[in-house]
């Protein structure tokens, strides 16, 4: 049975974030959220948590790895490789809605990497809740959407009004709860409905200039 936390106002109840950090010490996957939305998120050094986000994704290419989430720039440093210049970008973008595609080193967890396994994909959330639980738990989450881009082009959900947005399931713990049936072992998030919106990707995996994969609509003036 999936246990819902949902925190309520400015205050964050530590008790609740013990109790996200716990399940996913236990190797489960849980639910928690972004400034872009929800996410599934499971402890990135556990294969199964690789395995269990595929099976909850089940129509995410198979070629298209999870992302990374880290406490800071610091932690990302001990998965990623990342070069002067593109940690002073790094500096200035996160915590923030940005994915960062960085190189590898040795400390990169197995089933993370792109193409050809020379990168992966790094993200630094500025969400409260998010932060604290990355606090409690002391490693790094492979994480993805609760939903993906092509159900929500498919649906017209971007164009929909900011009102619609917010009635679907993907935008509250008991939404997202009743959709999963069951199969995270916690889902914690916020009172207020959080509408999906999508990350800006920015590779940084060359040394001479960042290249805009995705822009996702949020400010980019920290790469001028």
């Amino acid at each position: 049975m999936t246990k819902i936390l949902v925190i309520q106002g400015r205050s964050i109840n530590q008790k609740s974030i013990d109790s996200a950090a716990q399940a996913l010490m236990n190797g489960e996957i849980i639910v928690l959220p972004t400034e872009t939305g929800y996410c599934f998120a499971g402890l990135a050094h556990r294969k199964a948590s690789h395995m269990k986000l595929w099976e909850l994704r089940s129509a995410h290419p198979k070629t298209k790895p999870f992302s990374l989430l880290c406490l800071n720039a610091k932690t990302a440093s001990e998965v990623s490789r990342i070069s002067t210049p593109a940690f002073r970008i790094l500096n200035k973008l996160l915590p923030g809605p940005f994915t960062l595609i960085l190189p590898v080193n040795r400390e990169t967890p197995n089933y993370s990497t792109g193409p050809h396994k020379s990168t992966i994909g790094i993200r630094v959330s500025a969400h409260p809740i998010a932060h604290k639980v990355l606090e409690a738990v002391n490693a790094v989450l492979v994480v993805t959407s609760v939903t993906d881009a092509d159900e929500l082009a498919e649906e017209g959900y971007t164009e929909e009004s900011y009102d619609s947005q917010l009635e679907r399931w993907w935008t509250t713990p008991e939404g997202i709860n009743a959709h999963t049936d069951g199969r995270v072992a916690l889902v914690i998030g916020q009172q207020e409905p959080l509408p999906i919106r999508h990350s800006t990707i920015i590779d940084l995996s060359a040394d001479d200039s960042p290249e805009v994969l995705r822009d996702g609509g949020w400010p980019l003036e920290s790469l001028s």
